[in-house]
C-alpha cells in the first residue's frame, strides 16, 4: 500500500493570554463604534473584570501599540489595533451564525460558545466557514459582519432611547452580548426584524412603553439602550439596511 504523507496542520495557539487580548480588542471596538473613547470602567464591565485589571491590560495593549491611552479621557484602538479587532469580531460573528443557523443553539448560547471557539480559528478556517454559510452579512443579533478585508460596516440606525414618542420602525439589531439581557428581550418578543411603536417615554430616565402588534411592553432605560431601530419618519422613506464602511489598515492577520 502506497504511503502518502499527511498534510501538515497549522496549530492555532489557544492560550488564555491570546483569548484575553481578543476580548479586550472586541470590547474596545464596540465601545468606540461611534467615535468616542472608552472609559476603563466600561471596558472592565464589558470584559467582566475589575477596573484595576482592565487598566493593567489596557496599558499592556498600549505598549504593543494596539491601543492608545489618553489620561482622564479613555482608550481607543490604534490603526493596527482596529485591524486586529475587526478580524476578531468577524470570526466571532461568523461563528455565531454557524452555531445558531446550522447547529441550532439559541441566541443565549451562541455568544458564549463563539467566545470559546474564536481563538482556535485561523484564516483558512474563517474563509471556509464564510463560504459554507454563503457569505452572511449580519449575525443572529442583526449586527453587521465585517468583510474579509477588515472593513468595519456602520449601519444607519438609531438608538431606541433617542427617538421621540410616536416613532415606529423595525428592530435592526440588539447590541448587548449579555445572555440574560438577550433572553429577557426575546421572551418579550423583542428580536431583530420585529416592528414596534414607541408609545411613551417617561421623564427623568423613567421606563419606556413599546407596542408590538396589540401588546404593550414596558422597558427600563438600561434595557432600551441596547435596542437599535430603523425607524420610519413621516418626512422620509424607511432606511433598508443602509450602511457605510470604514476600512482599516490592510495587513496580514496575526490571528
Amino acid at each position: 500500500m502506497l504511503k502518502r504523507a499527511l498534510p501538515m496542520v497549522k496549530m492555532v495557539p489557544q492560550n488564555e493570554r491570546a483569548r484575553s487580548v481578543d476580548l479586550y480588542l472586541h470590547a474596545l471596538l464596540l465601545l468606540t463604534d461611534h467615535g468616542q473613547q472608552a472609559d476603563t470602567g466600561d471596558v472592565a464591565a464589558r470584559v467582566g473584570v475589575s477596573p484595576a485589571a482592565a487598566s493593567r491590560m489596557l496599558k499592556n495593549l498600549a505598549q504593543k501599540r494596539l491601543v492608545r491611552l489618553e489620561p482622564y479621557k479613555g482608550a481607543e484602538l490604534t490603526r493596527e489595533g482596529m485591524h486586529h479587532a475587526v478580524r476578531v469580531v468577524r470570526r466571532h460573528r461568523l461563528l455565531e451564525v454557524f452555531l445558531h443557523k446550522v447547529m441550532g443553539f439559541n441566541l443565549r448560547e451562541t455568544h458564549q460558545r463563539a467566545l470559546l471557539m474564536q481563538p482556535t480559528i485561523d484564516e483558512e478556517f474563517e474563509e471556509r466557514l464564510d463560504a459554507v454559510l454563503e457569505h452572511p452579512t449580519v449575525d443572529p443579533h442583526g449586527c453587521p459582519i465585517p468583510s474579509k478585508d477588515a472593513t468595519w460596516p456602520r449601519m444607519i440606525d438609531t438608538e431606541l432611547v433617542k427617538l421621540p414618542a410616536g416613532s415606529s420602525g423595525r428592530i435592526s439589531r440588539i447590541t448587548s452580548e449579555d445572555t440574560e439581557v438577550l433572553g429577557y428581550l426575546r421572551s418579550q418578543g423583542l428580536r431583530v426584524g420585529v416592528s414596534i411603536v414607541l408609545e411613551s417615554v417617561a421623564p427623568f430616565d423613567g421606563p419606556i412603553t413599546l407596542r408590538l402588534a396589540r401588546r404593550a411592553v414596558h422597558l427600563g432605560r438600561r434595557l432600551a439602550q441596547v435596542i437599535r431601530i430603523e425607524h420610519n419618519s413621516k418626512h422620509e422613506k424607511p432606511k433598508r439596511g443602509s450602511k457605510r464602511a470604514v476600512t482599516t489598515k490592510k495587513s496580514k492577520s496575526k490571528n
